[in-house]
């Protein structure tokens, strides 16, 4: 079986240029291939890739370089493509928030890379879904004046219940998928770790920083928002980053 740990003998210059390289990549996927706005869900950005990136640069380069990779695509991409804020500074606390996710992103993944108890991880994070699912709904349910229409008081608990079952469905069926493949990555730590960094940085540390930069903003309404995100970008990050450390293993198998 290929062992992904093979990736990490890089020199310092290799390490430069994919530093670059991400730092774009995530740069456009965080501008372009985003949802930066819903009406529902304030303060919040959908990436299609960004995070995703960020945690696999972390754990490829390492913690450092992480972080360097997670602050500098978060200012790349606001003075290249948001032209109309320039001569403004950044919000130096949301380039904060994907600075850590660079940072530490490598050490939650060290973590738990070890880890062989699948059902026990998948029991933890069921556990902790449910709580938030139970806690959304009732937000939905109480509206706690927010004036949420119908639809979106159905389609929050809803939604996010399907995105529940999406997390599971994705380690089971990636994890399957490797196997089968001879691929020595245990999908159960990696969703594990992106399941502990969403909610600890992007929920935990990210709400207070939002809330820091958007002043006056109530805390109750950016920290349930970022709770939905969450349930959207667990089952995301964890296909990519597993999926990228397939590929990134089948180049290594291919050269060896």
């Amino acid at each position: 079986m290929v062992k992904f740990k093979r990736i990490y003998n890089l020199s310092m210059t290799q390490k430069i240029a994919l530093a670059g390289i991400f730092i774009i990549l995530i740069a456009l996927f965080q501008k372009i291939f985003a949802v930066n706005y819903i009406p529902v869900l304030p303060f919040v950005r959908i990436s299609f890739g960004g995070p995703a990136l960020i945690i696999f640069s972390s754990i490829l380069l390492g913690p450092w370089f992480g972080l360097l990779v997670g602050a500098a695509s978060d200012i790349v991409g606001f003075y290249i493509f948001d032209p109309k804020m320039f001569g403004s500074a950044p919000f130096f606390q949301i380039t904060f928030i994907y600075a850590l996710l660079g940072f530490a992103s490598f050490f939650v993944y060290k973590l738990f890379q070890t880890i062989k108890n699948e059902k026990l991880l998948l029991s933890i994070e069921v556990v902790v879904f449910t709580i938030l699912l139970v806690g959304l709904t009732l937000f939905s349910a109480l509206d706690y004046d927010v004036n949420l229409a119908l639809v979106y008081r159905i389609l929050i608990p809803v939604g996010s219940l399907i995105l529940l079952g999406l997390t599971l469905f994705t380690q089971i069926f990636l994890s399957r998928f490797f196997k089968k493949r001879e691929i020595n990555i245990n999908v159960f730590s990696i969703g594990f770790a992106c399941f502990v960094i969403e909610l600890t940085i992007m929920v935990g540390f990210g709400v207070l920083m939002k809330w820091w930069a958007f002043s006056g903003s109530t805390f109750l309404i950016i920290l349930v928002s970022q709770i939905i995100v969450a349930f959207f970008n667990i089952p995301l990050n964890t296909f990519l980053v597993s999926y990228i450390m397939y590929l990134s293993n089948k180049l290594i198998k291919q050269k060896g």
